[in-house]
């Protein structure tokens, strides 16, 4: 059965910087719900000693037939770490206040216990060891960097140089489909390079699901995709 075409991918024109921003929960939330295995397999703990999932492979048959698929990645001028703004802050549901890459820190190694002494406004720091979804080795939280799935750089050629800063902004700060916490060894050597010059080294499902979430991203904001990038697809996927 074919899977839903994402939400944001509605046929006609492109819709206004508002309308943009307010569909893109939604869509992003359809997204994730197809790929919630790629979820399972990029968690901290998860076995990577199986081949690629018939769940992925089918996803990433799918989204590939969706991408906007290009011959080659054309670096585009006037890339800036701060085109993507800040990371943005929120309240968690304890009621602190904390940035976007806490949560993303927390979502690895679990909502640490606060003190009662601890002001509800002071975001708790996030503690204990977790697995690291790139290398498949541990890792504590002075150990990490927060990761753009799709990297900053890399979404600016494909595409984000064209948005508005609000969902230059929204996309920096998607804890829930492009942001993951991994070891500074993984997140420095993989740079801002896509699917066809690197992928994760732990093995197993592991390329592949990292591919499925890759192509949501991409899918999902209406980025572009390199040949060379959809060949690694397909190769690591085997399809």
């Amino acid at each position: 059965m074919e899977l839903p075409r994402p939400a944001f991918l509605y046929p006609g024109p492109r819709p206004t910087t508002t309308t943009a921003v307010l569909r893109l929960s939604g869509c992003l939330a359809l997204c994730l719900a197809l790929s919630i295995a790629v979820c399972l397999a990029l968690t901290p703990g998860s076995s990577s000693a199986l081949a690629p999932t018939d769940t992925d492979r089918r996803l990433v048959a799918s989204l590939l037939d969706r991408v906007d698929t290009v011959p080659r990645r054309v670096h585009v001028v006037g890339y800036e770490r701060d085109e993507f703004g800040d990371w943005s802050t929120q309240v968690t549901p304890e009621g602190h206040l904390c940035t976007t890459r806490d949560v993303v820190l927390f979502q690895t190694f679990g909502t640490p216990a606060v003190a009662p002494d601890v002001a509800r406004t002071d975001c708790p720091r996030a503690t204990g060891s977790a697995t690291d979804v790139y290398t498949g080795n541990p890792m504590v939280p002075g150990d990490v960097q927060i990761d753009h799935v799709v990297p900053l750089a890399a979404a600016w050629d494909h595409g984000a140089h064209g948005w508005p800063r609000s969902l230059r902004t929204a996309f920096a700060n998607d804890d829930g489909s492009n942001l993951l916490a991994v070891s500074a060894e993984a997140n420095q050597s993989k740079s801002d390079g896509t699917p066809g010059e690197w992928l994760p080294t732990a093995g197993g499902a592991v390329p592949c699901a990292y591919l499925a979430r890759y192509l949501t991203v991409s899918v999902s904001y209406r980025l572009t995709l390199s040949a060379d990038d959809a060949d690694a697809a397909r190769r690591v996927c085997r399809l």
